[in-house]
């Protein structure tokens, strides 16, 4: 099985933040290991210090609440009582440890950072000046500097382009997508894109002789009553509940006397046909407005009321 080699450049991982449930789904993924994620340094980076530059910009505006809490009209509901304290992290100690933190998240997760090399910078500045993608010629030569980490992020992934295996990238940037493409990349745009290609590439049909057998049941009765519904209840209940764990989702409809391992088929059932994401502690709905049609139908409120009693 040939290996899906993935580069993810900084609009993506902007898009699809590690927690994000696509991005857990591509980590299930290289862990089934179809996949193997790259991470350009370059692009690593811009997101570890734009998410500092927002913890920084909310403990500000967290300053600035905390202080109006203490003034005015406010401030007088408060006169006589203790002096508060509101006690954050030092900035300097949250960057240090936004810097161990990315790192353990990647070696964790074994997604390779391309590291920067002389022959990367050579290169990004020869596309440059010789305005090659990513950069634009109808572009003013001062407007196109700002494509200059783009080319950085070209350039590293260029680096895998020799290794065996479908070799891709996550790009949301158009110019770098071209670029990208020029450089032989598959360039995805949607991670749902991308799953369903692995999905084809590694599907494995088995084929089994017929058995001649006596038919046991109707064709209509293939499925147990045990079935009935369970996946219209599994919908509405996540959306009943408030998007509870997966653990307290199978609990309740056990306590509700349901078969608990029927209940996690359909579950998955629901999944596979993209009704749900499965993010690992929690399965969310795709379609807000299908879940809450199936939290109304009465086999779902029938449910809430045995657990309510």
């Amino acid at each position: 099985m040939d290996v899906f080699h993935l580069v993810i450049d900084t609009s993506m991982l902007r898009r699809f933040p590690f927690q994000h449930p696509d991005f857990q789904r591509l980590l299930r993924q290289c862990q089934m290991g179809s996949l193997k994620l790259y991470i350009p340094h370059i692009a690593l980076e811009e997101e570890r210090t734009a998410q500092l530059a927002k913890h920084v910009e909310y403990v500000e505006k967290m300053k600035l609440l905390f202080d109006k809490l203490q003034r005015g009209m406010q401030g007088m509901l408060v006169e006589g009582l203790p002096e508060p304290h509101l006690d954050l992290w030092d900035v300097d100690e949250v960057a240090r440890n936004s810097q161990t933190t990315f790192n353990r998240f990647v070696a964790t997760n074994k997604i390779e950072v391309i590291e920067i090399s002389m022959e990367h910078a050579a290169n990004a500045w020869t596309r440059y000046f010789n305005v090659d993608l990513p950069f634009s010629p109808a572009e003013e030569r001062e407007q196109r500097r700002k494509d200059i980490p783009d080319s950085w992020i070209l350039e590293a992934g260029i680096e895998i382009k020799n290794r065996k295996g479908h070799r891709c990238a996550l790009v949301g940037d158009n110019k770098l997508a071209e670029a990208f493409k020029k450089e032989g990349f598959k360039v995805y745009r949607e991670v749902e894109t991308l799953l369903n290609d692995i999905e084809l590439a590694t599907a494995v049909i088995a084929i089994r002789p017929p058995v001649v057998e006596e038919v046991a049941v109707p064709l209509h009765q293939l499925r147990s009553p045990s079935f009935k519904e369970m996946d219209i209840i599994v919908l509405g209940l996540i959306e009943a509940l408030n998007t509870p764990s997966k653990d307290e989702l199978f609990s309740t409809l056990e306590n509700a006397g349901f078969d608990r391992a029927i209940a996690e088929h359909e579950a998955r059932t629901l999944v596979l046909s993209g009704r749900l994401n499965d993010t690992g502690t929690h399965l969310i709905p795709t379609s807000r407005a299908l879940a809450q049609q199936a939290a109304g139908t009465e086999v779902v409120i029938s449910v809430l009321l045995k657990v309510a009693l």
